[in-house]
């Protein structure tokens, strides 16, 4: 069979398993109308005493710690892993720990005053100098609303971006806030790094043409139209297990790379590693959408290689288990990698006629 774009895309668009199916919810990102109140910058010389500056005002101030959260700023990258931002969200709720949703409660204002003077004291000051109003502070001047992300806080989830084209990422604490994108939480907390893998691999390009050509595309993603997103999962357990620890490679890759001054420096030893498994990652995706018939040696070699380091640290910002530092495990996916290249018969692998057809028509319209 000839696989051109519009086949490729039907095929897509009849998958009938997706996000929706799999998912416990798929939910926006949380919204304000007072941003310069909610967030806030990242203070240049990490003082503990004013760790934070107002946005806007330049001026450093100390909130109560608690009522702040890591932000995701949709302006960077945030391809599997959570991109570092300069911003951070002070919410005034309380949140409950137990279970996969969680309860939220706005603070009332004299519980806040009480509890958290420093962040009281911040609100009223807003309200008084950059609004203008000197009444007696409500609990309205500081709420975000009705936004159902607050019930996911502290679960882990994939957070969906459009930058560009769709980019997922996975919050494995859960505690990043975002405003901007779609937040998942899954239905099998096993399955996240797969999902994550399918988000951002070429069949996300294609479902983005998809979405223009049924024109349920406006150029603003919305958790309508991330429940369309097709899903198929491998036959073999095996090739799920394995294509979910190279998705966990890369999100940890991500994540150290984000963190250099000079992230995808083209050449580099860290760039050629990420692009590399990559590469793999987007094979084996495209090959359980499409024709399930890889060479099997080539996956005989992937599986003797691929090594499962144990869970995935919350945020990335320490090695898997029994490594010490980043750079140790970092060495480590290099030795991986090294391995697999240095296989007699990885050089022999071939793909058949119909699955090279579909990567030089994926490549030819963009989307490799």
């Amino acid at each position: 069979m000839f696989w051109s774009k519009n086949s490729i895309i039907e095929k897509v668009s009849k998958i009938s398993n997706t996000l929706d199916d799999i998912s416990a919810d798929i939910f926006c990102g949380i919204n304000t109308d007072s941003e310069y109140l909610h967030k806030l910058s990242l203070s240049e010389n990490d003082s503990p005493e004013t760790p934070y500056k107002c946005m806007g005002l330049n001026r450093e101030i100390n909130l109560e710690r608690e009522l702040v959260y890591p932000f995701i700023d949709s302006a960077f990258s945030n391809e599997y892993a959570v991109h570092p931002s300069p911003y951070c969200f002070m919410l005034p709720y309380e949140i409950k720990a137990d279970g996969l949703r969680k309860g939220c409660r706005l603070l009332e204002p004299e519980e806040l005053k009480a509890r958290y003077p420093l962040t009281y004291a911040r609100i009223t000051e807003f309200k008084n100098n950059f609004k203008h109003n000197s009444t007696s502070l409500s609990s309205a001047d500081y709420s975000v609303g009705d936004c159902k992300l607050l019930q996911y806080i502290n679960t882990p989830k994939i957070v969906v971006s459009d930058h560009y084209s769709l980019q997922a990422s996975f919050d494995a604490a859960g505690n990043n806030l975002f405003e901007k994108g779609c937040g998942i939480v899954l239905q099998d907390p096993s399955r996240y790094f797969y999902v994550l893998a399918a988000l951002n691999s070429s069949i996300s390009r294609v479902f983005s043409e998809i979405c223009q050509n049924d024109r349920l595309y406006n150029g603003s993603l919305n958790p309508g139209v991330l429940r369309r997103f097709p899903i198929v999962f491998p036959e073999e357990k095996n090739l799920e297990s394995l294509i979910s620890t190279l998705s966990s490679y890369l999100t940890y890759i991500h994540g150290q790379i984000y963190r250099t001054d000079s992230p995808y420096i083209s050449g580099s030893e860290d760039y050629e590693l990420l692009k590399f498994y990559e590469r793999i990652v987007n094979l084996l995706v495209l090959d359980t959408y499409f024709t399930k018939d890889l060479d099997p040696r080539f996956l005989e070699i992937l599986e003797e290689n691929i090594v499962h380091f144990g869970e995935y640290p919350e945020g990335g910002k320490s090695g898997f288990s029994g490594f010490e530092d980043s750079r140790c495990f970092m060495n480590e996916l290099q030795a991986v990698k090294q391995k697999i290249l240095d296989t007699p018969d990885f050089g022999k692998c071939r793909f058949n006629s119909e699955f090279t057809n579909i990567l030089a028509t994926l490549k030819n319209n963009g989307v490799w």
